[in-house]
């Protein structure tokens, strides 16, 4: 039995920054978004809020005479965003992905408003194509995120389309109210169920089993818990042997799955005695033959890499990120090859690799053989 832990996230958060895409952030879009329609599942249809994406979404309709307004326009435009480190987070953790709704309200005839949206998806490139160590459980997970976001966009796409309450809501809006965003389900009331189902058919479709796994507060005892998940003799005749279960968890602290017996088990402790805890469990057969895979460099460190080059973050800023791959043991330097230089000024031509590199113009190994240089010749020192 080989047991892995995932640690990874999707939620939905609001706020007014935009940044635009990098070109390794808009074909991981596209490249997602092309494996998202070759899907053959059941799932909630999202093709209203993906058509946004290519032109805006319109919806006008009259109010009733009483009301504020006389007629509300409604329009509706989605495009890729910039995943933003540290700002794109929620409780403390990195999120694979959100969706924005950013509406405003503006007028430019007595009694009839528009409600222009201008909303945005981003992806977290650390997240989204990160070499998972069951790779049956990358294309899963990212499809998921990126179904999870748009649920965030549809949802709400739907209360403009068909709510009443909505429709009766904004006929009585000013140019100076907020609009009532909570359709896009911040909580994931209705995202939560659709996004369970739609995995589990995602992990069927791979042979395992995927176990939404909810820790109530009733069953914990000063926050530590220990719960039965599922039998073994439950599980499908193909998986009644060598199996691998992998995890992820939101406000659970010190995982651990163990098999006493034919039971599995999960126990831990809730990091917020006050709320529940998550799991989301993964199980496969153990036959697959996995393969280490070379460490990516964090997408922030690439993002940095540009600003840098165009001089909107200072050297400071820029060379936290190159000591950074070095403690992770990305960029590997020999200490004893490390020699005295008398000038500490950072070569242009450094500049000119970030910029080349941001675009990807250049590969990580050419851009890190430019670092290297750096270091072994002085210009960075490093301790």
């Amino acid at each position: 039995m080989l047991i892995i832990a995932l640690v990874s996230g999707s939620f939905n958060t609001f706020d007014d920054s935009f940044d635009d895409p990098s070109i390794s952030e808009t074909k991981i879009f596209q490249n997602i978004l092309d494996k998202f329609l070759k899907l053959d599942v059941d799932k909630k249809d999202v093709s209203g809020i993906l058509k946004t994406f290519e032109k805006p979404f319109i919806k006008t309709f009259p109010c009733n005479p009483a009301d504020v307004n006389e007629l509300v326009v409604n329009v509706v435009e989605t495009r890729v965003g910039g995943f933003t480190v540290p700002e794109e987070i929620e409780t403390g953790v990195i999120l694979g992905g959100t969706y924005t709704w950013q509406c405003k309200i503006t007028t430019s005839d007595e009694n009839i408003i528009t409600v222009d949206c201008d909303n945005a998806i981003k992806l977290n490139p650390d997240v989204i194509n990160k070499q998972r160590k069951d790779p049956r459980i990358n294309e899963i997970e990212d499809v998921v995120i990126f179904y999870h976001e748009l649920l965030h966009g549809q949802l709400m796409l739907d209360a403009i389309t068909s709510s009443e309450k909505w429709r009766n809501d904004v006929c009585n809006k000013k140019p100076s109210d907020s609009i009532d965003l909570s359709y896009s389900d911040k909580q994931h009331k209705v995202i939560g169920p659709l996004q369970t189902d739609f995995t589990k058919q995602l992990v069927s479709k791979n042979n395992g089993v995927f176990l939404n796994e909810v820790i109530d507060l009733d069953e914990s005892e000063n926050g530590e818990f220990s719960k039965n998940i599922i039998n073994r003799l439950d599980l499908p005749k193909h998986l009644n042997n060598e199996i691998r279960v992998t995890y992820r968890t939101t406000n659970i602290a010190e995982p651990s799955i163990t098999f006493p017996g034919n039971e599995i088990n999960i126990s831990g402790k809730l990091e917020d005695k006050s709320k529940s805890g998550i799991a989301w469990i993964y199980i496969f057969d153990d036959n697959l033959i996995i393969q280490e895979s070379i460490d990516e460099i964090p997408q922030w460190i690439k993002k940095n890499a540009n600003w840098w080059s165009k001089g909107t973050i200072t050297d400071s800023d820029f060379l936290r990120g190159i000591e950074y791959l070095i403690q992770i043991d990305i960029l590997k330097i020999e200490s004893n090859k490390i020699v005295p230089s008398s000038s500490k000024e950072i070569p242009q031509w450094i500049r000119n690799n970030a910029e080349w590199w941001a675009a990807e113009l250049i590969s990580d190994n050419e851009f890190i053989a430019g670092i290297k240089y750096l270091i072994e010749a002085g210009i960075i020192s490093y301790r």
